[in-house]
């Protein structure tokens, strides 16, 4: 954990282990990811809760868009898979816990989200073994570009909603 003022390395590591085992094991890892999220839930106060929650669900609603938008596709289906909704939620718990943090001056979060988020992505479709896929791949590039700019700004703002004044 962080103290008052420290960097959540907990959240840091356990967010890039989950990450990884995700997107190369896919639903092999889901169980142990499912105990990670549910202990980070755990050590999260209700406010923090509800964040992830409504994180996780515009997550996966913004993603099920470019589903359907043809900016991304899975090889097992129309659906997101499982794994990549889990996905979704340890990047919201990791959102709350830390990553927000850094997002609050709108400049620079456009530029952390416009970079990486769409270089997650193509990381994941690289180690995926083909279960993530570009279809387009310029247009795939362009959307993802912009929406992980709009993402990374709504992060940044929304966290004075959640988080207490220190």
């Amino acid at each position: 954990m962080a103290g008052a003022h420290g960097f959540n390395w907990r959240a840091l590591v356990g967010f890039e282990l989950c990450w990884f085992v995700l997107v190369y094991f896919q639903q092999l890892a889901v169980l142990p990811v499912f105990a990670y999220l549910a202990y980070g839930l755990w050590q999260l106060d209700k406010a923090g809760r509800i964040a992830v929650l409504l994180i996780l669900l515009a997550g996966t609603g913004i993603d099920t868009l470019l589903l359907r938008l043809n900016v991304i596709a899975f090889s097992a289906g129309p659906l997101l898979p499982l794994w990549f909704v889990l996905l979704w939620a340890v990047f919201a718990l990791a959102a709350v816990e830390f990553m927000a943090k850094m997002l609050t001056k709108p400049w620079l979060a456009a530029i952390l989200g416009a970079s990486g988020g769409p270089l997650s992505y193509w990381g994941g479709a690289a180690l995926s073994g083909g279960a993530l896929q570009f279809p387009l791949q310029f247009y795939s590039a362009l959307v993802l570009i912009v929406v992980w700019a709009l993402i990374a700004i709504a992060l940044g703002q929304s966290r004075r909603w959640y988080v207490k004044a220190v």
